[in-house]
């Protein structure tokens, strides 16, 4: 580079520094925002699966609950516990998935069968069988197996590098808080080996009873016309992460090549147009095609996710180098400054290169944090 750098002008040299600069402005321009909203979806997932499973918290976008008792409620409690068994089917694309639990009941009177009132808030019951009944020093004892279809909706914000909150929510579908109150039981709660969302690890359990308010009374003719009805409501919780970047490289390898093809293009004589520019323009609908397959994997949420931009920024870098190839080719061919156009592909070549390969690395970290 020391026989190339004397015979470049000092307009050259001059054009170099700006060319440099604008292509950091892009990246810093690009990345910023990147990384800045990518921590923003971590955090708002965070803060969603927490208050999911928090007592006293209000969920984002939920309608806040009757958090106390009217001082004339005496509801009877009932212990619930819940053995997740197995997953039997998850689709992200169809924002469902289905459990195989155990289900049990324990309470005292003989006036009220919770076990067999009982629903799934977010989905139905596919079958449901009794397994055991008994009554052991005046506590009742009621064990079921359950199967249930579940409605979940998968965020995608960060997808590859996502991860979710299985819940299974209970309530007595036939008697609201003030009537019935649910127990959690905490000692035999637990879930199988054998549970596995395919993809992700599970890394945590949790376990709460919190009230859940409906914005109706239902039409129910001895409530007030604008009363709300309140449930004890069993939320059990199951997080689960991606275990590494296996998923993260399987869905942009395509990208990640064809931005490598397109940057071989700068170690091509401009002159040589064929090579020179086949290789971006080859590049670019390459990384448009990963973009499709990668779409497929996951259900269109209308927002501009964490796999839009990074495919959107392979896309603008292979972009930048057909536009440098195009600026290379009239240095020298036109212009004949053979020096300062070998110089210019050289300089763009790590820029681009580095500013890529950084922005990248950056996201994935605040992806994952």
């Amino acid at each position: 580079m020391g026989s190339i750098a004397p015979s470049v002008t000092r307009g050259g040299r001059t054009f170099l520094i700006v060319w440099s600069t604008a292509l950091v402005l892009v990246f810093i321009g690009l990345g910023v925002p990147t990384v800045v909203m990518v921590n923003r979806y971590r955090v708002e997932s965070n803060v969603r699966h927490n208050a999911r499973i928090d007592r006293f918290a209000v969920e984002p976008g939920r309608t806040p609950p009757e958090d106390t008792l009217p001082a004339e409620a005496k509801p009877r409690q009932v212990t619930v516990g819940i053995y997740l068994e197995g997953i039997a089917a998850i689709s992200i694309l169809e924002s469902s998935w289905s459990p195989v639990m155990y289900v049990w009941f324990k309470w005292k009177g003989d006036d009220m069968h919770p076990g067999e009132t009982f629903r799934l808030v977010d989905g139905e019951i596919s079958s449901k069988e009794k397994l055991d009944e008994v009554v052991h020093n005046g506590e009742h004892y009621a064990l079921y197996l359950v199967k249930a279809q579940l409605t979940k909706y998968f965020d995608d914000s960060r997808f590859p590098a996502d991860d979710h909150l299985l819940t299974i929510a209970i309530e007595d579908g036939k008697l609201p808080w003030s009537e019935l109150e649910y127990v959690a039981d905490m000692t035999g709660t637990n879930i199988s080996s054998r549970a596995k969302m395919p993809g992700y690890r599970i890394y945590k359990t949790g376990m709460v009873v919190k009230p859940h308010t409906y914005k109706s009374g239902f039409g129910d003719p001895r409530r007030a016309t604008e009363s709300r009805r309140t449930c004890s409501q069993l939320i059990y919780g199951i997080w689960n992460r991606r275990p590494g970047l296996g998923t993260w490289f399987k869905v942009f390898i395509g990208l990640y090549a064809a931005i490598a093809i397109s940057m071989l293009a700068f170690f091509i004589k401009p002159t040589d147009v064929d090579p020179r520019f086949g290789l971006g323009v080859g590049g670019f609908f390459g990384a448009v095609a990963n973009t499709l397959v990668a779409a497929a994997m996951v259900p269109d949420s209308g927002l501009f996710a964490l796999m839009d931009v990074v495919n959107g920024l392979g896309m603008i870098t292979i972009f930048l180098s057909i536009v440098q190839s195009t600026i290379s080719l009239y240095l020298y061919d036109i212009r004949g400054e053979v020096a300062l156009s070998r110089l210019y592909d050289r300089i763009s070549f790590v820029i681009l290169g580095l500013g890529y390969v950084t922005v990248n690395i950056l996201i994935v970290v605040y992806a994952l944090v």
